[in-house]
């Protein structure tokens, strides 16, 4: 039995590059009652634009009775082709530049009929030619390695999680005033450094301050051996196993001298990491845990309590799904020839 996941539109004005969709379908020899289902729309709908484009050849609504419309074909037309040239134009620039006599609700109305909405531009690193050159090459190597070989890597990072303080709400008329809440200019934060496995989180370091170099060797010393043996290839080979890998970025607390003589002296292997990649899977584990945590905390010692609490929640089936799409994230840079990806 099929499940209808979007909910069928009605009473809505349905958007013309919708419209025309409806007589590619029917032109192809597709049933109305497929073409509804594709499109959520009821079969009657689909029916009656079809018929209107054999009538007429247009699959627009006739003009109905009563005040003159203001966006007429012309407008709709001249709107249109400037959001599609000049997609990040505001609502303003658009009347601007069509010089269209309409309001503001009015052009957006038109656009939304039309099948437009806006949305935010995701915030990606800048990359020059080198630094797109080497993501690429990286990429088209690692892309060879079997998904045995991901599943060996234990990725790490830090991040660091803002304190906000609690907000207070008030009941006031027009007459009265909020009240000010006041607060340090420079709120308290907490920095964090982590792992994860294929098996689900792993160590988690709560860091006073900002983490230097000095503070990152002493975590490696302390707590990587101790929590994952497996890193060292002495602990795994008797058992007819292979080692796991270390993966972390290239900032330049890890990659001193002092850092790397600790990994050479006990035969870890690190992950070469490309610059600027989005392929770490721990920061979509860091995103996750931000969206568990409270909006807002009285205490730094709060925040870090729950931060610890949400850290031992994160899902394993959530990680193992990470890993499996580790492939996809690599075939995203060779896509876009070493630049931003969705990642």
């Amino acid at each position: 039995m099929e499940i209808e996941i979007e909910e069928t539109k009605r009473n809505t004005r349905v958007p013309t590059p919708d419209r025309w969709k409806i007589v590619h379908y029917r032109e192809e020899g597709v049933s109305a009652a497929e073409v509804g289902r594709l499109l959520g729309l009821p079969d009657s709908t689909v029916k009656s634009i079809y018929k209107k484009y054999q009538e007429t050849g247009e699959v627009k609504d006739k003009p109905r009775s009563g005040r003159p419309l203001k966006v007429t074909s012309d407008v709709e037309e001249r709107i249109i082709t400037e959001v599609t040239n000049h997609s990040g134009l505001s609502l303003t620039q658009i009347i601007e530049e069509t010089k269209v006599d309409i309001s503001k609700p009015t052009t957006w109305r038109t656009l939304k009929d039309n099948g437009f909405s806006c949305r935010t531009s995701k915030v990606k690193w800048t990359l020059d030619d080198k630094q797109r050159k080497a993501r690429l090459a990286w990429a088209k190597r690692y892309i060879q390695m079997p998904d045995e070989y991901w599943l060996r890597v234990v990725f790490s990072d830090e991040s660091k999680i803002q304190h906000n303080s609690k907000k207070e709400s008030h009941w006031v008329t027009k007459e009265m005033k909020v009240p000010y809440l006041e607060i340090d200019r420079w709120q308290a934060s907490v920095t964090v450094w982590g792992c994860i496995t294929a098996e689900g989180v792993s160590i988690l370091e709560i860091i006073d301050g900002s983490l230097k170099s000095s503070d990152y060797l002493n975590i490696l010393r302390r707590r990587l051996l101790r929590n994952l043996p497996a890193l060292n290839p002495s602990n795994v080979h008797r058992l007819g196993s292979l080692p796991l890998i270390f993966q972390q970025d290239g900032a330049s607390i890890h990659t001193t001298t002092s850092v790397y003589d600790y990994f050479a002296k006990r035969g870890i292997e690190v992950l070469p990491w490309p610059v600027k990649s989005p392929l770490s899977l721990i920061e979509s584990v860091w995103s996750r845990l931000k969206d568990k945590l409270k909006r807002s905390y009285e205490t730094r010692e709060e925040l870090v309590e729950d931060i610890q609490r949400c850290w031992n929640n994160i899902e394993t089936e959530y990680i193992a799904n990470l890993y499996q799409g580790m492939k996809r994230r690599i075939q995203a840079i060779i896509d876009s020839q070493g630049g931003p990806t969705d990642y």
